[in-house]
């Protein structure tokens, strides 16, 4: 049997990586980086884009808005188009805008809408902190109380049991938001299904895709999804301060927007700032002031290499890459302390794997630091492994790598980091 903790058994895998080329387009720091849930790197691509936008403002100034190679008024929606097959949407569902909080306060303001008995808003349990805050911001604009009106399922547990979120779509329930991926523990939660759930019984659904957008396939036009929200600056790579984008289903194409704003305004007559609004049929129509070209323009290149890759390989090196990192995790000694907290089926994990373990801040901090074994990180370490302190599910550790700047290597590495940091 080969020894997957060995050199040449990554570089076996590393020889079959059909996107291993794409390594070299990024610049990567000098050490091993796990983080591509968190900020993904910069690219030569997304170098060129933003070098070229930021010349056409040096040299056109205001003319850029029409004049430049993609012209600015339209960029947002053309930059929103290249993610057409990376989420399965139609062009007009899509557009770039915003941040992800902000865009969700605006689906949100639209999408919930209590009447008569349906005045809950349905989210899982492990719902994020932000995204929690405009969702409770939301149900007191409506004049309602968060404690009465949100609704948290999913169980008690750090997974989600679909089951209960299903459970919880009552007659009562006006609006259902969940994540794609839970960003805690790296689940993927079946949006077909629960998109199909929610549609028989008459509920809004909508997803937050930013754990998932860039290495999960998704079909938000076919599964009927009424509305997602993203950001882009993960695994697509689009850099520190990139826009969000915004899904609506063309279904919803006729439902008024809450939170208009004078770029969501009708193309052709935007320019005669009227008095009343017309929004833009479609995803347009849900833009908010001028869109951030300089913070946007490296996503254009990004997208490029995403869309070059295809998502469908990038979601199969993925797959590889937990699952290898998963085997290695297991062949560590029980007395290392590590368990795995990811769903261990590939049709229920997204693209980062969660650690349980009692000393998970110093194992982060040893990650973060580029590996640097340090007297006082192992002393933290052993204490805690001696003490027998049992992980809690709140002792976590998320290790994301990327398809598209990540080797086989790097996972190998990264296991055999953590095992010198927690051996006897």
């Amino acid at each position: 049997m080969a020894d997957i903790m060995s050199r040449e058994y990554a570089s076996c895998l590393d020889e079959k990586d059909k996107l291993s080329r794409y390594k070299e387009e990024f610049y990567l720091p000098d050490h091993l980086y796990y983080e591509a849930n968190g900020l993904g790197p910069m690219s030569r691509r997304s170098e060129k884009t933003l070098k070229r936008v930021a010349d056409e403002w040096k040299n056109q100034l205001v003319a850029g808005w029409f004049c430049g190679e993609i012209p600015w008024f339209y960029y947002p929606e053309r930059i929103a188009a290249m993610e057409e097959g990376i989420v399965g949407a139609q062009e007009r569902e899509l557009i770039i805008n915003g941040t992800t909080t902000t865009n969700i306060h605006s689906v949100l303001a639209a999408f919930y809408r209590p009447e008569g008995k349906r005045t809950k808003l349905l989210c899982d349990s492990q719902i994020f902190s932000s995204d929690r805050y405009a969702v409770e911001a939301q149900i007191r604009l409506k004049g309602l109380d968060p404690e009465e009106a949100l609704v948290l399922a999913g169980g008690d547990g750090p997974i989600l049991d679909e089951e209960d979120l299903i459970a919880h779509m009552t007659e009562e329930t006006a609006l259902a938001f969940f994540p794609s991926v839970v960003h805690s523990t790296g689940q993927l939660l079946d949006m077909e299904r629960l998109a199909g759930e929610a549609e028989r019984r008459g509920i809004p659904v909508g997803f937050d895709l930013s754990h998932s957008a860039g290495v999960v396939p998704h079909k938000l036009h076919e599964w009927g999804v009424d509305f997602a929200v993203w950001c882009n600056y993960k695994y697509l790579n689009g850099g520190l301060g990139c826009p969000a984008t915004i899904f609506i289903h063309e279904k919803n194409f006729d439902l008024p927007v809450a939170m208009p704003g004078w770029h969501g305004y009708v193309k052709s007559r935007q320019f005669q700032k009227l008095p009343y609004f017309e929004a833009e049929t479609g995803a347009g129509g849900w833009q908010h002031g001028s869109p951030l070209i300089l913070n946007m323009a490296p996503l254009e290149g990004a997208l490029d290499m995403v869309n070059e890759a295809g998502i469908g390989a990038i979601r199969e090196k993925s797959l590889a890459m937990t699952g290898y990192f998963m085997e290695l995790l297991d062949a560590m000694p029980s007395d290392c302390g590590i368990s795995i907290l990811t769903p261990r089926e590939e049709a229920r994990r997204g693209g980062h794997v969660t650690i349980l373990h009692a000393a998970a801040p110093d194992i982060t901090e040893f990650l973060d630091s580029g590996s640097r074994m340090t007297d006082k990180l192992r002393a933290a370490v052993k204490e805690k492994r001696d003490s027998g302190t049992a992980a809690s599910s709140d002792d976590q550790v998320r290790i994301a790598f990327s398809p598209l700047f990540s080797s086989f290597e790097d996972v190998r590495q990264t296991a055999e980091n953590l095992y010198g940091l927690l051996k006897n």
